[in-house]
C-alpha cells in the first residue's frame, strides 16, 4: 500500500481551489463517460466483445422500503481497464494526454462528493492478465501525504481472467446529496442518462453496450432497468452545419461587433413523437454529453407546442464547445450580447466568443429549414403579434422582448411593464421640469417666454399615442387611491358584514401586493416607493420556500446548534412569513410588516429585527444578505410609546413617521462582530403613506392634465378630433 503524490503539487491548495459540480449526478455522469471511453479504447485495440456498463445502486431502506441513504454507487464495464498508460496518466493532475477534449479533473469530482472512491480493474499488459486495486480520497490520511490515490494492490492473474474494471463509490459527503439520492427513482436514473448522452446513443444507435441499471436495499436487489436501442430515437434529418460569428468589442467600449471569423457548429436533429420527449429542445453537447447549465431557445417555435404529433430536438457539438467546458464538466458559459458587453466593460476587455443571440438566431434559420412546418408556426406567431399590436396598440418597442414562447397574456404583461418604465422614466423628467421652475424670475422680461417653453417641452414629451396608455395609469392608481382611503374609514361591504373578523389587514396587505405572490411589476407598492415596482419579491411565503432566480433563500444545510435554535422554544422559524421581501440588488433585501388599523405599532417594534435576524444568519451563501430596510406599518402610531419601547427611534414632525438610523443585526458566525448586517426602518401609518401617494399623483396628473388648455393642446385637438377636452379633465 503506497500513497502516490504529484512534484511541485499541493493537493490541499488543489482541493480548496476546484469546484465541486452544481449538478448533483455529475460523479455519476463522469464515471458513465469513462466506461464508454475505456470501451471504446479497447475496440480499438481489436477485441472482440460483447460490451456492458452495470450501475448498482445500494441504499439502505425504511420499514416502508423507502429510501434512506445511498451507502455505495458501483460501476462496472469491460473496457481497457487501467493498464500502465491509463493509471499514469491518473496519477498526473489535469492531464489532458487522453485527447477528445479530457482535461484530467473528472476524478476531483468523485472525492468532492464521496467519502472514498475505489477502482479494482483487471486489465491486461503485454500479454499478461494483471490487477490493480487503488482508492482516490481527499480524507486527511491521504492530504498528510500530500496525495488523493493510493494503490493498494498490484498482482498478476490467470490469462484466462475477464477484462473488467469496478468503481466503488462510498458514503455521500453532505445531507443535501442524500437527501438528492434518496428521491430518485430507477427510471428517473435510466431518463437522465438517455438526456445526458443522446448524442452518443444517437450516434452508436446500432451498437450500444449492455447498459443496466439494478437498486439494491441492503443485497436485495428491488429494480432493474436497461437502456436499449429501442429507447434512443433515430435522427429524422440529415446532419447540417452552421457557422456562428464571433462577437468582439469595439474599441470604445460602447458596440458589441460581429467578427469575420465564424465558428462551426453541428446540429444533428431529430421529429419525434410527442410523449418521447417533453418539450421542443435545443441542447448544447461536449463531448457527447448534454451540458444543461447552458439554455438556448428557438426564436420560431414554442417550447411546449408540439406540431401534429411531433416534437423536436436539436442537438449542437462544435469543438468550440469542447475547449470551453470547465474543470467541473458540468459548466459551458454563452454569454447574451448585454452579459458581453458588461463583462467587457467590467475587465477592461474580453475575448472574441460566439454569443447567445447570434446562435439562436442560426439554429432557428437552420430549423425552419430542415423543417416546413416549424418555418409555418412561426409565421402563425407572427400574424398573432400583429393582431395584438393592432387591437392593443402595442409599439415595436414594448414588443421587442417577447418571444414566441410567450402566451397572449404573457406579450401584453410585457408590453405594458415596458409602458410602465417608460411612464416612470418620464415621471423623473416631469419632475426635473419642474425643477426648473426653480430658475424662473417672475419680475424678468423674458418671464412668460420662458414658462411657456417650458409647458410646451413637457407637453411634447407626451407623445399623443401614449396619452391612452398614460391615462389608464393615472385612472388605475387614482382608484387605488381611493380605496385605501375607503378600507381605512371602513367603508367597503366587506368589511361591514356581519359575523366576519377584522378584515383590514388582509385587505390592505392584498391593495398593496398580493398575498402568496412573486409579481411585484402588477402590485401597487409604488405607493410606498416607485423603484419597488422593479425589484424581486415575495408576499407572505414562508421564508424556507423563497427562492430567487429558481435557488433557495433559505439555506438547507444547517450546523446542529442553528438547528436547535431554528426550533427552540416551540417554534418553527423557517416557516416565518413577513408580509412583503423585496430583493433590490445583492446582500440587500427591504422588509414590510403590515398590521390592523388598530395594533399598537410600538408592540412590534421588533419583528422586522428577527426577521433581519433570522435573514443574516440563514440565507444561503450566494445571497449573504446583510443590509436591510424596514418598514412597520399600521394606524396606531404614537411616537412616545415607540421611544418607550427603543429609545434610538427619532420622530420627524414634518413628514410624520419614526425611523431608525441605524441598528446592528447580529451575524452569529462572527463573534467580533465585522460581518454584523445593519437595519435602516422606518414606522409609518397608512394614512400618512396614502397623503403621500395622493400628493405624487395630484401633481402628477395636473401637469398631465391641466384644468386650462392652452394654444398649444387647442392645435393638438383640432389635428385629432377624439382627443377632447374631457381626455384632460379626468380628476
Amino acid at each position: 500500500m503506497s500513497y502516490i503524490s504529484s512534484e511541485g503539487l499541493s493537493w490541499r491548495g488543489v482541493l480548496k481551489g476546484f469546484p465541486k459540480a452544481t449538478n448533483i449526478m455529475q460523479p455519476l455522469f463522469e464515471a458513465f463517460t469513462n466506461s464508454l471511453e475505456a470501451i471504446d479504447m479497447r475496440k480499438r485495440q481489436g477485441d472482440t466483445f460483447l460490451p456492458y456498463i452495470h450501475l448498482n445502486f445500494y441504499f439502505n431502506h425504511t420499514t416502508e422500503n423507502e429510501n434512506d441513504g445511498l451507502t455505495r454507487l458501483s460501476i462496472t464495464d469491460n473496457g481497457i481497464g487501467f493498464d500502465n498508460e491509463n493509471f499514469n496518466r491518473l496519477k498526473v493532475f489535469k492531464d489532458d494526454s487522453k485527447g477528445d477534449g479530457n482535461k484530467g479533473s473528472g476524478r476531483i469530482q468523485f472525492i468532492q462528493f464521496f467519502i472514498t472512491a475505489t477502482y479494482e480493474s483487471i486489465y491486461r499488459q503485454n500479454g499478461t492478465y494483471k490487477l490493480r486495486r487503488f482508492v482516490l480520497s481527499k480524507a486527511e490520511s491521504f492530504l498528510r501525504q500530500n496525495s488523493i490515490l493510493r494503490l493498494d494492490e498490484e498482482r498478476e492473474l490467470d490469462n484466462n481472467s475477464e477484462l473488467k474494471t469496478t468503481l466503488l463509490l462510498d458514503d455521500l459527503r453532505t445531507k443535501v446529496d442524500v437527501k438528492f439520492f434518496n428521491g430518485l427513482k430507477i427510471n428517473d436514473i435510466k431518463e437522465t442518462l438517455l438526456d445526458h448522452y443522446i448524442l452518443y446513443f444517437c450516434v452508436n444507435r446500432t451498437h450500444l453496450p449492455e447498459i443496466v441499471i439494478n437498486y439494491y436495499h441492503g443485497t436485495n436487489l428491488i429494480a432493474t432497468r436497461r437502456i436499449d436501442t429501442e429507447d434512443i430515437p433515430e435522427v429524422s434529418h440529415e446532419d447540417e452545419t452552421i457557422n456562428v460569428p464571433l462577437s468582439q468589442i469595439s474599441s470604445d467600449m460602447k458596440r458589441v461587433e460581429t467578427s469575420t471569423e465564424t465558428i462551426e457548429v453541428n446540429i444533428k436533429s431529430f421529429r419525434l413523437p410527442y410523449g418521447q420527449l417533453k418539450k421542443n429542445s435545443v441542447k448544447i453537447t461536449c463531448k457527447g454529453e448534454v451540458v444543461d447549465s447552458v439554455k438556448v431557445k428557438l426564436d420560431c417555435l414554442p417550447l411546449d407546442m408540439q406540431i401534429g404529433t411531433s416534437i423536436f430536438l436539436f442537438l449542437l457539438s462544435s469543438k468550440y464547445f469542447d475547449e470551453r467546458i470547465g474543470d467541473s464538466r458540468d459548466t459551458l458559459e454563452i454569454l447574451n450580447r448585454t452579459e458581453f458587453k458588461k463583462r467587457a466593460k467590467q475587465h477592461g476587455r474580453i475575448e472574441p466568443q460566439i454569443v447567445m443571440d447570434d446562435l439562436q438566431a442560426k439554429v432557428s434559420v437552420k430549423a425552419e429549414e430542415m423543417y416546413p412546418e416549424i418555418s409555418e408556426q412561426k409565421k402563425i406567431h407572427a400574424e398573432q403579434l400583429a393582431s395584438l399590436k393592432q387591437t392593443y396598440m402595442l409599439s415595436e418597442e414594448a414588443l421587442a422582448e417577447t418571444d414566441v414562447n410567450d402566451s397572449v397574456e404573457d406579450i401584453l404583461k410585457k408590453a405594458y411593464i415596458y409602458d410602465a418604465k417608460l411612464i416612470a422614466e418620464r415621471d423623473a423628467a416631469y419632475h426635473s421640469m419642474l425643477e426648473r421652475l426653480n430658475q424662473l424670475d417672475t419680475s424678468a422680461p423674458a418671464y412668460r417666454t420662458d414658462l411657456e417653453k417650458l409647458v410646451t417641452e413637457m407637453t411634447k414629451a407626451i407623445p399623443l399615442q401614449d396619452k391612452e396608455s398614460l391615462s389608464r395609469y393615472v385612472t388605475h392608481r387614482k382608484l387605488v387611491l381611493d380605496l385605501m382611503a375607503k378600507i381605512l374609514r371602513r367603508e367597503t361591504n366587506c368589511q361591514n358584514i356581519e359575523g366576519t373578523r377584522n378584515v383590514d389587514e388582509k385587505l390592505l396587505h392584498n391593495l398593496l401586493f398580493t398575498q402568496h405572490s412573486d409579481d411585484v411589476c402588477n402590485s401597487d407598492l409604488w405607493m410606498l416607493n416607485e423603484d419597488y415596482l422593479y425589484f424581486r419579491g415575495v408576499s407572505d411565503q414562508p421564508l424556507n420556500q423563497i427562492e430567487i432566480d429558481g435557488v433557495k433563500l433559505f439555506r438547507e444545510e444547517v450546523t446542529e446548534e442553528e438547528e436547535r435554535y431554528l426550533s427552540s422554544l416551540g417554534e418553527n422559524r423557517r416557516i416565518k412569513r413577513p408580509d412583503i421581501l423585496l430583493f433590490p440588488s445583492e446582500r440587500k433585501c427591504i422588509i414590510v410588516e403590515l398590521k390592523t388599523p388598530e395594533t399598537n405599532l410600538a408592540l412590534h417594534i421588533n419583528q422586522i429585527k428577527r426577521y433581519a435576524n433570522l435573514l443574516r444568519n440563514f440565507t444561503s451563501d450566494c445571497f449573504m444578505i446583510d443590509t436591510f430596510y424596514g418598514y412597520l406599518i399600521g394606524e396606531a402610531l404614537e411616537p412616545k410609546d415607540i421611544r418607550a419601547v427603543d429609545g434610538y427611534f427619532k420622530y420627524d414632525p414634518k413628514f410624520n413617521f419614526m425611523y431608525l438610523p441605524s441598528t446592528p443585526i447580529v451575524y452569529e458566525n462572527d463573534p467580533t462582530g465585522r460581518q454584523d448586517g445593519s437595519l435602516y426602518m422606518e414606522v409609518i401609518s397608512y394614512s400618512e403613506i396614502l397623503r403621500r401617494a395622493e400628493k405624487r399623483n395630484e401633481a402628477f396628473i395636473s401637469k398631465l392634465f391641466p384644468q386650462k388648455v392652452d394654444s398649444e393642446e387647442q392645435n393638438i385637438q383640432q389635428e385629432d378630433p377624439e382627443l377632447t377636452e374631457t381626455d384632460y379633465t379626468l380628476f
